[in-house]
């Protein structure tokens, strides 16, 4: 791991890494080596005393506003860093939104130790989603990213016309999935639902070769394609929430042989719960303030990201 050893670079160095979608493996690396960086005669006990006086400034313009020995603690103690990832993706300002879109995020997580469930030399099993049907009146016209601004502006007119503006297509599902339960009354209306390519709901969500812990820990990391990008309408955030949504039906609906029967119950009540909050989302939007609704799923996101994360090192 090549970390820099001057303030100047270590602090820039680690406002990337925050930003970063894998900075849960960082961190889970880091405590390997955490000791090796506490600096003489300075434990902090918490991020707050870490930052002391300088939070406003780290909020405003990152981590070079605090000295090396600050900067050397979040290295002592990286846990930290998931608290002030938390806390600048709700609270920071635009030098934080400029490097997350600087950051080249991965399509997928980078494969993990060597560790498998068996030493049979016979190619992993994959568990491969199954496509979601789309309904008879939705278009069958594929996402297009075109170099023409004209292009690109017709593409997002049209999508918004079709998941938006008409309601009789915002619910989405595979009648071949499994249902869950998140919705048994059957009276109540049914939760809004976009299909996607990201999150839980990427083809490569779902690696059941991998060991419970790393499985656990790639479930997290596609959880936090959430912050990805960042919607700035409440339309786009509704389609946002409504696409993370259908990731939990799908989580819920995956059969993640890898874990242990209660692990499986713990993941799955978890995520109905998680669901739920989602489905509150969902209708604050429509009387909310954007800000107020976008404070409240970052938060939910990143409760959930840590809750899962915990649960993978406790089945490490």
């Amino acid at each position: 791991m090549d970390i820099p050893d001057s303030k100047e670079e270590l602090g820039p160095w680690l406002d990337r890494k925050i930003v970063d979608c894998q900075l849960g493996q960082f961190v889970k690396e880091l405590e390997f080596i955490a000791d090796d960086f506490n600096p003489p005669g300075y434990s902090p006990d918490s991020l707050q005393e870490i930052l002391g006086s300088d939070r406003d400034a780290v909020l405003d313009r990152g981590l070079k506003s605090l000295n090396y020995d600050q900067c050397a603690a979040f290295l002592a103690n990286p846990q930290m860093l998931l608290e002030l990832q938390e806390l600048v993706l709700i609270e920071g300002g635009n030098y934080w939104q400029n490097i997350l879109d600087q950051v080249e995020l991965p399509l997928s997580s980078p494969p993990r130790q060597n560790k498998t469930k068996s030493d049979s030399s016979s190619a992993p099993k994959v568990h491969v989603l199954k496509p979601i049907e789309e309904s008879p009146k939705r278009s069958k016209m594929p996402w297009i990213i075109s170099v023409a601004a004209l292009g690109l502006l017709a593409i997002v007119a049209y999508q918004y016309q079709v998941h938006v503006a008409n309601p009789a297509n915002n619910i989405v599902e595979n009648p071949n999935d499994q249902k869950s339960d998140t919705n048994p009354d059957k009276n109540s209306p049914a939760p809004t639902m976009l299909a996607s390519n990201w999150g839980w709901d990427s083809p490569d969500a779902f690696n059941d070769s991998l060991p419970p812990d790393d499985y656990l820990h790639e479930l997290a990391d596609a959880a936090g394609a959430w912050f990805n990008k960042r919607p700035d309408s409440t339309d786009d955030l509704k389609q946002r929430l409504a696409e993370f949504r259908h990731g939990c039906e799908t989580l819920l609906t995956a059969k993640h042989t890898t874990l242990s029967e209660d692990d499986r119950e713990w993941l799955r009540t978890n995520c109905k719960k998680w669901a739920g909050e989602i489905d509150q989302m969902l209708t604050d939007v429509e009387s909310k303030d954007i800000s107020e609704v976008q404070k409240q799923a970052d938060q939910t996101v990143n409760q959930l990201i840590r809750e899962i994360r915990l649960k993978a090192d406790e089945v490490a």
